[in-house]
């Protein structure tokens, strides 16, 4: 188990694509509480997607336990994507 703080970091792309594309942030909260709660079992360096049914927003946790907010979108698109 890694003992690093969480941490959450937005990509530029993440900003970009948010002001272009309008998609909501209210996810956000849902993906650290799950980050949060399976950190040992959490796929690690690889995008993830979690789709609110409104919006879609993909991150990555990495070995320092830091979440990434790489990009997202209004809508979903993901049958296996993490629904909050």
């Amino acid at each position: 188990m890694n003992n690093n703080p969480l941490k959450i970091r937005p990509k530029e792309h993440f900003f970009v694509q948010g002001l272009k594309r309008a998609f909501e942030l209210s996810a956000i909260p849902a993906i650290y509480e799950f980050v949060s709660k399976n950190l040992d079992s959490i796929r690690r360096n690889e995008p993830n997607e979690w789709c609110i049914g409104t919006s879609t927003i993909v991150y990555s946790v990495d070995d320092n336990n830091t979440i990434h907010l790489i990009t997202g979108w209004v809508g979903s698109r993901n049958k296996e994507a993490k629904n909050g």
